[in-house]
């Protein structure tokens, strides 16, 4: 009989030992892996069941703004009382963030176009520029069509931007000084952020869509998809 002291025997024992204790390090892990999937699927299943917490009112609109649609014909802003509404500013040449709240707004027009309670507003931040038929071949471009719940109005600039501070609560506009220009046709600055509102004419969030972290505009993205869609399906809120 072999002498149990022997390298062989020291070896062999030595591979079985960490065979098992391999064995035990992969019955954990596998443990814990499913211990965390449970967690997370409870934590789902948790936050359905959980009450939403309301949307806050951020401020309510009572005035009112008669302007000049991409149509040529002249709308009041409060025809789309009733609805849920998402409006932003829009300056066509705008060489910040315009092309990307424009192209949150095609987003949504494509999504909910179909929906008589859906709306969207362009609001003209250059009226002596953008004008209906300037906009006319702008809403064209963007592919926004003539029968699309999606108004790109102009008018009066000092009541436009009035209307964009008193009942959005926007910040003001201003002009840019000309050498902090990127180019001549630089010359406004205004708030990028998208304001959506519910059926009453109640503010019920801001979100900012262009922002200089990706990560941000990624979350106000989600963010703006889920409150719209809750405000449709929930028109009590």
């Amino acid at each position: 009989m072999p002498d149990s002291s022997s390298p062989s025997i020291r070896y062999t024992a030595a591979g079985a030992e960490h065979r098992v204790s391999t064995g035990s390090w992969v019955r954990m892990g596998l443990g814990i892996g499913m211990a965390l999937a449970g967690v997370l699927v409870l934590g789902h299943y948790a936050r359905q069941a959980l009450p939403q917490a309301p949307l806050p009112i951020v401020a309510q609109i009572h005035g009112d703004l008669d302007v000049t649609e991409r149509s040529g014909q002249t709308v009041k802003l409060s025809a789309v009382r009733g609805k849920v509404t998402v409006m932003a500013c829009l300056y066509t040449v705008c060489p910040h963030g315009c092309a990307a709240v424009v192209a949150q707004m095609q987003k949504l027009n494509t999504a909910y176009r179909k929906r008589p309670d859906f709306h969207l507003v362009s609001l003209a931040l250059a009226p002596e520029r953008d004008t209906s038929d300037f906009l006319k071949a702008y809403a064209e471009g963007v592919g926004a069509r003539a029968e699309d719940p999606w108004w790109f109005v102009t008018g009066e600039q000092q009541r436009i931007w009035d209307y964009m501070t008193d009942e959005l609560q926007l910040q003001a506009p201003a002009v840019i000084p000309e050498e902090k220009r990127l180019n001549p046709l630089d010359l406004y600055e205004h708030d990028l952020r998208l304001v959506l509102i519910d059926r009453q004419g109640r503010v019920r969030g801001y979100y900012s869509v262009f922002h200089p972290q990706p990560e941000i505009a990624t979350v106000m993205i989600e963010k703006l998809d889920r409150d719209v869609q809750r405000l449709l399906d929930n028109p009590a809120e």
